[in-house]
């Protein structure tokens, strides 16, 4: 469960079957495919380098470098950062995945690009502080939280601590000290898994040979 490459072969797709007069930000769209695919790729600078994005996107490194240093190219990659980074927020709070899935997700989420990672992160972070200190309210007065908050509360917990366990951060007294606690009380069926997962389940290296199998497979069809 690749949430990054899901995007990138469905925002290909839309692009590639775009009307004839579609606009981005307001401009006609002058790119080909192979510009577009390799801007939408941009959100896995934590993961490839210019010239593995060149090779996924069927350009030269030459070329891909010129266009990085075409300003149309980087406003793009800039919005599509920000527009994947909505999408995969979003995806978060309202989707329930597997417990496989969800540490797929939290791999994958560590390896985007810098940039990427704190426009989920913030945001998210926010939203999981403000369900800490409800659900704390809640447990003291012998009540749960809605089951939309509770929903909600559940799927943030189970993303970033198995994130947090894969590349600990900052983010971890938050997340482990103070919402970790309320967690385990409000709903300790759904966080059981953690309690016998190890980061050392998950292969890296073949997690990125996955990885750009997918990709390229989804995207081979437009270029």
């Amino acid at each position: 469960m690749f949430l990054g490459a899901k995007w990138v072969i469905e925002a290909l797709d839309r692009y590639h079957h775009r009307p004839p007069r579609a606009t981005i930000m307001g401009k006609r769209i002058i790119f080909p495919n192979y510009h577009y695919l390799a801007a939408l790729l941009h959100i896995y600078t934590g993961t490839f380098n210019l010239g593995q994005i060149a090779h996924l996107s069927g350009l030269n490194i030459e070329e891909l470098k010129f266009q990085r240093a075409q300003l149309d190219f980087l406003t793009l990659v800039d919005y599509l950062k920000t527009k994947f980074s909505e999408w995969f927020r979003e995806s978060l709070l309202l989707k329930d995945f597997s417990f496989h899935e969800y540490t797929e997700i939290a791999w994958e989420y560590t390896r985007l690009d810098e940039m990427v990672q704190s426009q989920i992160r913030i945001p998210l972070l926010e939203r999981l502080k403000h369900l800490t200190l409800a659900g704390k309210d809640c447990l003291e007065v012998g009540k749960e939280l809605d089951s939309y908050d509770r929903n909600i509360f559940r799927r943030l917990m189970l993303f970033f601590t198995l994130a947090e366990e894969l590349r600990p951060t900052l983010c971890s007294r938050l997340v482990k000290d103070k919402a970790l606690p309320v967690a385990e009380r409000s709903f300790p069926e759904a966080l059981a898994p953690l309690k016998s997962w190890s980061s050392e389940t998950l292969d890296s290296q073949e997690m990125v040979e996955h990885l750009v199998q997918i990709i390229q497979q989804g995207t081979r069809e437009f270029l």
